[in-house]
């Protein structure tokens, strides 16, 4: 495990996050793999869908920074293998709830992107 390969994973979760608090759709579609998935529970709501849905929905609503939420977030340990890594995230405040992010990430030609979320709220 390089260094150089646990800062560019943290610099790309700390994009998917800041991302997502400022709804920069186009600074979130650069953190996914173009054939990312993602699956999770909103509540008792089982949701699946691909990162552009999430993207589009991200883009609707206002921006987490733009309301009265105070958004907070941890970026658990960077664990490599290889080419391929695994983090927990966990968002607090995020449009009034909170969430725990299972982020699975592959180191391709094109550097490290996320290929998968699997996500709860808690």
């Amino acid at each position: 495990m390089a260094a150089d390969d646990v800062a560019e994973i943290e610099r790309v979760l700390m994009a998917y996050v800041e991302s997502y608090i400022q709804a920069d759709v186009e600074a979130l579609r650069d953190v996914f793999a173009h054939d990312a998935v993602m699956f999770g529970y909103v509540g008792d709501r089982l949701v699946e869908a691909t990162p552009a849905i999430f993207i589009e929905n991200v883009g609707k609503a206002p921006a987490i920074a733009s309301t009265d939420a105070f958004p907070r977030y941890d970026i658990g340990d960077v664990q490599i293998r290889g080419h391929a890594a695994s983090v927990t995230i966990q968002e607090y405040d995020f449009g009034g709830l909170n969430f725990t992010d299972f982020m699975h990430l592959l180191k391709r030609d094109d550097g490290w992107k996320i290929v998968s979320k699997t996500f709860s709220t808690f």
